[in-house]
């Protein structure tokens, strides 16, 4: 009589826990929902950051719920009967299969323009002219300013009407002087004089020249500093010209991984204002000095940017592979939790009754990356890894699964 009692007590409680948790369970919905329903646009971030919390709390105590129901059931066991309705959480799970695994390490860069230009004149000067403006493609050669050059083109003409009269001069006297009539220092003297006169003009010319400011490529007027009628010297900046069609991507890398560099492999680029864009680029540059400031070396990239979406001094990180391995154990990080004896995972597997349970294994792990982490002992390849409701188990707990594939590289 006190047996069945006892029994039917256990029977009790275990229908209370079952109660319990769909009550939770239905709790948790209706403050989901009554949460979003109230929620607005200023607040949606908040929104969220309490339901997650919220959902994790729920499912710590879905966790300890199924744990005593499932001692109860263990007990009702033990006294003989078997329990009825005994709860099973729906998992996926996933089959741990060897598959290639690549390590890489994160450096942040920045971009550099290969083709980027500060302007300035070559001569002093009050600037006359800058026939262009902010944001204009220009091409190699076309004129971007020009100084104030009166006096050297004032310079230049009288020089030019000396320079014709030398040279009736001189060539009236090497006629003489081929005839043998006259001395020889008047036709020295006349040739002196338009040779002279000759240079001087090219000079001039050049000095010219030097007032004129030139696009040195093809590129765009990204800024303009100066303004027509300022004075401008060698060295002041004018304006600055761009050309976005090729960049450098550099990288400052700590010695210490100078080891694990092969300058011979691709590194995977991205961009943080361009999440969607990823490439594998070749190295194009390995530093052989160390920074002695900061104990790094120069890592750099080169890249074509047709579209110029990309621009110098943009965040972007290079994930440089420094370990390969053609077969390992690997599962996603997100699914490695921790205790006080070390790091574990749940797979699925049978009790002694064949009945489908969660499984807690305890693991050594090797390198992570990329959402992934080598496995290099606890588990086997064929090891059901079990993926979806991994947060709502515990160890010997009952499952059953709804959906079950390979592991695969993005899994």
């Amino acid at each position: 009589m006190k047996k069945s009692v006892k029994k039917n007590q256990e029977n009790s409680l275990v229908k209370k826990f079952n109660i319990g948790r769909i009550s939770g369970m239905s709790v948790f919905i209706l403050a989901v929902i009554f949460i979003t329903a109230c929620g607005n646009n200023e607040n949606q971030n908040e929104n969220a950051q309490v339901i997650r919390e919220q959902i994790s709390e729920y499912n710590q105590q879905i966790v300890e719920l199924n744990q005593k129901v499932s001692e109860l059931e263990r007990k009702l066991e033990e006294l003989g009967e078997v329990p009825q309705n005994r709860i099973r959480t729906p998992v996926t799970v996933t089959e741990i299969t060897q598959q290639p695994f690549d390590h890489y390490f994160k450096v942040n860069a920045s971009v550099e323009a290969i083709q980027e230009a500060m302007i300035s004149p070559e001569t002093n000067g009050q600037i006359r002219e800058i026939p262009v403006r902010k944001g204009e493609r220009v091409r190699r050669g076309q004129v971007l300013a020009r100084l104030n050059t009166s006096v050297i083109e004032n310079n230049i003409a009288e020089v030019k009407t000396s320079l014709q009269l030398a040279q009736t001069v001189y060539n009236r006297q090497k006629s003489l002087w081929e005839q043998e009539i006259g001395s020889e220092i008047q036709y020295l003297e006349a040739r002196n004089n338009y040779e002279s006169l000759q240079s001087r003009l090219k000079s001039l010319e050049s000095q010219l020249d030097m007032a004129i400011m030139r696009a040195p490529f093809d590129g765009v007027v990204d800024e303009i500093f100066a303004k027509e009628g300022e004075l401008a010297m060698p060295g002041s900046m004018v304006m600055q010209l761009l050309n976005l069609r090729d960049l450098y991507i550099n990288a400052d890398v700590s010695e210490s991984f100078l080891p694990l560099v092969d300058p011979s492999e691709k590194v995977i680029l991205r961009f943080s204002a361009y999440p969607e864009y990823e490439e594998e680029v070749p190295v194009h540059r390995m530093g052989n000095v160390i920074n002695p400031e900061n104990r790094t070396f120069r890592l750099q990239l080169r890249i074509n940017n047709p579209e110029e979406k990309f621009k110098p001094n943009m965040v972007a990180s290079m994930n440089i592979r420094s370990h390969t391995a053609d077969d390992a154990l690997v599962v996603p990080s997100i699914l490695i939790k921790q205790d006080t004896q070390g790091h574990y995972i749940f797979v699925a597997g049978k009790n002694d009754d064949g009945d489908l349970i969660a499984q807690k294994v305890y693991i050594e792990r090797g390198l992570s990356g990329e959402g992934r982490t080598m496995i290099k002992s606890g588990i086997k390849e064929g090891d059901l890894l079990i993926n979806q409701g991994h947060n709502r188990v515990n160890d010997g707990a009952l499952v059953e699964i709804s959906e079950e594939r390979s592991l695969a590289r993005n899994d």
